[in-house]
């Protein structure tokens, strides 16, 4: 065998791909815009909600509960069973909750 002299193999080596930085930092900078934009509508469309609602009782708080006494019917033993009430303020001053809410169970026969 004779070896060639002079000839160098040359492959089509595939060419650097730049990324493109450019593009990539206007397309983060869009969308920071675009998500601080959001951020100022949803804050200035999210206010305080006020309702024009008069109060039962005026100079005090007041608890409203929209159900006092609930019968579940007969219950197998260690069936658990989950309530619901609705509390509601309907006076004019902050109601404050102060310990743990009193619950009586009245067994019947």
């Amino acid at each position: 065998m004779t070896k060639k002299q002079g000839f160098k193999s040359t492959r089509n080596s595939p060419q650097k791909r730049q990324f493109p930085w450019l593009w990539l930092a206007i397309a983060g900078a869009v969308l920071l815009v675009a998500g601080g934009l959001g951020l100022i509508w949803a804050s200035s469309s999210s206010g305080v909600v006020t309702l024009d609602v008069t109060p039962e009782v005026t100079g005090a708080p007041r608890l409203a509960v929209n159900q006092e006494v609930i019968d579940e019917g007969y219950v197998k033993l260690d069936n658990t069973i989950r309530t619901t009430f609705r509390l509601r303020n309907v006076g004019n001053q902050p109601l404050h909750i102060l310990g743990e809410p009193v619950v009586e169970l009245v067994e019947g026969c």
